[in-house]
C-alpha cells in the first residue's frame, strides 16, 4: 500500500495551518527510540494522514509531511530517498526532502504533495500516462538486455523521446535501480506548488530492487 492513498484527494495548495503546538523537531530527534517518536507523533501531530505496511505519514504543516519507519523495511525505503537530498539533476521530479534521520533512517521529513490523477499527466507533461508505462517498460527491458516488452507507436515514442520530464524520470529510473512498476504507480506521484507553479513529483520513491529484494521477494 502506497502511503499516498491516504492522502487527500483534493487539489488545495492554499491552506491556513499553523504549525503544530507543542511539536518540537528537535525534541523529536532527541527521541532515541521508535516507540518514543510514535508517542510524541501521536500526540503532537495527530491523526497520520498516510499509513502503510512499512511506514506511517503525520502532516507537520502546510509545506511539510513527517514518515516513520514502522520496520525495517520502512527504514530501508527512507535511507533510499534521503540518497537523494540536494540532488539538483532530479529535483524537478522527485518532492523534496527537508530532513531525515541520518543515523537510524527512522523518519524522513519531506515535502507535502496532494494525488495526482492521469489528466494531470496530460495537463502538464502533455503525455498519456499509459504511454509512459509502456515507455518506462521498455527502457527497464533495455538496461536489462531484454528485447521490450510491449510495442509502441513511432510518433508517440518521439514525443516521449524528447520530452524532458520523461526523460528525466527514465534516467532516475536507471540510476536510482527503480522498477517501472512502482514508478508508473498513480499512488506514487503527487502534485506540489513551487514558486506558485504546480508541479508533478515522485513522492514515494524508496522502493528500489536493493530494498524489494531483501525485503519483499526476489525480483
Amino acid at each position: 500500500m502506497k502511503l499516498i492513498d491516504v492522502i487527500k484527494e483534493q487539489h488545495e495548495f492554499e491552506l491556513t495551518e499553523e504549525y503544530p503546538e507543542g511539536f518540537d523537531i528537535n525534541e523529536f530527534k532527541n527521541i532515541w527510540s521508535y516507540a518514543g517518536k510514535l508517542k510524541y507523533a501521536q500526540e503532537h501531530l495527530g491523526k497520520p494522514i498516510g499509513n502503510g505496511s512499512s511506514r506511517t505519514v503525520y502532516r507537520v504543516d502546510k509545506e511539510k509531511v513527517l514518515k516513520l519507519a514502522k520496520n525495517k523495511k520502512g527504514v530501508a525505503q527512507n535511507d533510499q530517498e534521503t540518497n537523494w537530498v540536494n540532488d539538483g539533476y532530479y529535483e524537478s521530479v522527485l518532492a523534496k526532502v527537508f530532513d531525515f534521520d541520518d543515523k537510524d533512517f527512522l523518519w524522513v521529513e519531506m515535502e507535502v504533495a496532494y494525488r495526482a490523477k492521469r489528466s494531470d499527466f496530460k495537463r502538464l507533461w502533455n503525455i498519456n500516462f499509459d504511454d509512459l508505462s509502456i515507455y518506462l517498460r521498455n527502457a527497464y527491458d533495455r538496461n536489462k538486455g531484454r528485447r521490450p516488452t510491449f510495442g509502441i507507436d513511432d510518433e508517440v515514442k518521439i514525443q516521449l523521446d524528447e520530452n524532458e520530464n520523461v526523460q528525466l524520470l527514465m534516467y532516475f529510473m536507471l540510476d536510482s535501480f527503480s522498477s517501472e512498476g512502482d514508478l508508473t504507480k498513480l499512488n506514487s506521484w503527487g502534485l506540489v506548488k513551487r514558486d506558485n507553479v504546480e508541479h508533478l513529483v515522485l513522492i514515494d520513491f524508496g522502493l528500489n530492487e536493493d530494498v524489494y529484494t531483501s525485503y519483499y521477494g526476489v525480483k
